[in-house]
């Protein structure tokens, strides 16, 4: 990557980190959101990343293999496993080579196995949960189409934002004009924030108005008229 676009993309990172995956849900309107049951096998802090996609067939993971290898450090693997349960598609040597790669993380549309080595490891796993079986290693598979992951379209280059509340997907395309609307959203909520912790000082605490959202009242208005 030449080094005004990475420059660009330095910064673009460093400004999602400073967002949660909500806020990114509340702009997006709920869209790009990954299924509920996705969550953080280890979450130590907030996964943020480019995205590159590995389709995998139900209970076979040789794509995934391929993928730890092909991928670059920083980049996030995001794995369409059709939601299968019968095999893990990762456990603890695959996270383990993938760290030592520095691949930043992997969700899984599936499940994993060796949860408490998992649990130790400094890669961010994301997945719908364990099971111990292993799976196959025949394929078929692909690695950077665009797939759905947990509900989600994802294209190669996307941005992923994962934490504990779950993961969204940031449309390349859109990326600047999402990132905005959150930043704002986000100085919106560190101001409602601040006026609760400044109602919660005040020795008269009657002036319930004062507290309420400015948006609030209109649109109960269409309700109690």
């Amino acid at each position: 990557m030449e080094e005004g676009l990475q420059t660009k993309e330095n910064k673009i990172m460093t400004r999602m980190k400073k967002i949660g995956s909500s806020v990114f849900a509340d702009v997006m309107e709920m869209s790009n959101v990954m299924h509920y049951e996705m969550k953080p096998v280890n979450f130590s802090k907030p996964l943020v990343g480019r995205a590159r996609t590995v389709d995998l067939p139900p209970g076979d993971n040789l794509f995934l293999h391929h993928a730890i290898y092909q991928a670059e450090p920083g980049e996030v693997l995001i794995v369409d496993g059709k939601g299968f349960t019968g095999a893990a598609y990762l456990g603890e040597l695959m996270a383990g080579a993938a760290e030592a790669l520095h691949i930043q993380g992997i969700v899984i549309d599936g499940f994993v196995r060796d949860h408490r080595e998992l649990r130790d490891s400094a890669i961010q796993i994301y997945a719908k949960g364990f099971v111990p079986s292993g799976p196959s290693k025949e394929g078929p598979g692909s690695l950077d189409n665009v797939i759905s992951c947990a509900g989600t379209v994802v294209f190669p280059g996307d941005y992923v934002v994962g934490d504990e509340d779950g993961v969204v997907i940031i449309p390349r395309q859109k990326v600047e004009e999402i990132l905005q609307k959150a930043e704002q959203k986000l100085q919106y909520e560190t101001n409602r924030l601040q006026i609760i912790k400044e109602f919660v000082k005040e020795a008269d605490q009657k002036n319930k108005k004062s507290l309420q959202p400015d948006w609030l009242e209109a649109k109960i208005k269409k309700f109690t008229h």
